[in-house]
């Protein structure tokens, strides 16, 4: 249970990287230009768990994230237009295959072959955080926890940088 409660929170985590922010609901945004995409999309493809999203960025994108900050974690939930829904939740399936996988890697093994984030939440995880997560009609919805303080302020700084990467780009400008 706990390597498929990691492997949906990696799943999750890494979906916030894909196409972060509706510009239709904060005029202050605009939208990702196709090169930051393609080079992000190029990242993606070189972490274990990532790429399974970062293949059918085309079908799915784009998505909007929403962070939560919780007195213990944080939640995190995307949406994507309905009829893209399906290809969300398939890419999300593959993904949270990996995520489990990724709980067997070495630390060696996980430095080389997952980005950042995922790493993160294999760390995470594997100190004990609490993980729930469940699909919605357009999306999904993560929720990271833990009691112990120690892994809480992993866990904030996890959350930290998805609210970061939601922000998109023109937040870093």
């Amino acid at each position: 249970m706990k390597r498929l409660i990691a492997a949906a929170c990696v799943l999750a985590l890494a979906c916030s990287a894909v196409w972060a922010g509706d510009p239709a609901k904060d005029a202050a945004s605009k939208p990702m230009s196709a090169q930051h995409a393609e080079m992000m999309k190029a990242e993606m493809m070189k972490c274990a768990v990532c790429k399974h999203m970062a293949a059918h960025l085309d079908e799915i994108g784009p998505i909007q994230t929403d962070v939560v900050k919780l007195n213990d974690g944080f939640a995190q939930i995307h949406n994507v237009p309905p009829a893209k829904a399906a290809a969300l939740h398939a890419a999300c399936d593959e993904m949270s295959k990996a995520g489990e996988a990724s709980l067997s890697m070495t630390d060696e093994q996980a430095k080389t072959q997952l980005c950042p984030m995922c790493q993160g939440i294999r760390d995470a995880m594997k100190a004990g955080a609490h993980m729930s997560q469940g699909k919605t009609k357009t999306g999904d919805m993560m929720v990271l926890t833990s009691t112990d303080p120690k892994v809480q302020s992993q866990i904030v700084a996890l959350g930290d940088k998805c609210a970061m990467m939601a922000a998109g780009p023109q937040a870093t400008r």
